[in-house]
């Protein structure tokens, strides 16, 4: 355990943001708005974490988490791992064996960090593989047995192995009449983010669902919209890792 004076990025927040963690390990269902949430969790208690992204590299045996307590007490966590895989567009998670996390519980005090390191069992394999760290405030026992409800913090971060053997992402928008699909055609995972489409008359048109997203590779993510066939041409403005994109969907209306 270290002491830092300064922390890469701080967050707290509430188990309630997403609320879509409930059920680990049988099914994980991944809130990615953890990562960009500032937001207080009840009682005071505070985490940060670093980075919000892991990867590990085909050179490398491992990577290093920071988990600081910023609250003005002892903070108990536990830290856990899932693949994480797409189908139909859908987030899918499932316990794996593929990687250690140590440690996996600890006691944090006050101002203090956590170092935690994820390791591979076996050797890098060309293309990427994905997981989420999902990180847990347990139960504070002090406030268990004085019958105090408390709202506790979890976060679920992206965990990305050997991305640099993966081909690049390559991107195609479609539209359809209930839905605006991107599908990755390339092999890395892609964040995407403030997706904004409008008309060629320039009529904004909303998009059901628009909070920060990822497409792993060779996958197919959408956002649900209405009437699209009736929308005629559309134009598409997106924040893809990091960078501003702009894009013509091709319609897939008959």
């Amino acid at each position: 355990m270290i002491r830092r004076s300064t922390t890469v990025f701080s967050l707290a927040a509430a188990l309630g943001i997403g609320g879509s963690l409930v059920g680990i390990p049988s099914a994980v269902a991944a809130s990615d708005e953890a990562e960009t949430a500032q937001i207080a969790a009840s009682g005071g208690a505070s985490l940060s974490i670093a980075p919000l992204r892991t990867e590990i590299d085909s050179g490398a045996t491992g990577a290093t988490v920071y988990l600081s307590n910023t609250s003005s007490r002892d903070m108990a966590v536990q830290a856990r791992l899932f693949a994480w895989n797409q189908v139909d567009g859908v987030d899918a998670y499932a316990p794996t064996s593929e990687l250690t996390i140590s440690p996996s519980i600890s006691m944090i005090p006050p101002g203090e960090t956590q170092i935690v390191r994820i390791l591979r069992k076996a050797g890098s394999n060309p293309g990427e593989k994905r997981f989420r760290l999902v990180v847990d405030q347990l139960p504070d026992p002090k406030s268990v047995q004085s019958g105090q409800a408390a709202t506790r913090i979890r976060f679920s971060l992206p965990v990305l192995v050997d991305r640099d053997t993966a081909s690049a992402p390559s991107f195609a928008w479609r539209l359809k009449d209930d839905r605006l699909e991107l599908a990755n055609t390339g092999g890395a995972t892609a964040r995407i983010a403030n997706v904004a489409m409008q008309t060629l008359g320039g009529e904004d048109v909303q998009l059901g669902e628009n909070t920060l997203r990822y497409v792993h590779g060779s996958s197919t993510i959408a956002w649900p919209i209405g009437r699209g066939c009736s929308l005629g041409a559309v134009k598409i403005v997106a924040q893809i890792d990091g960078q501003t994109v702009d894009a013509q969907p091709i319609s897939a209306c008959s």
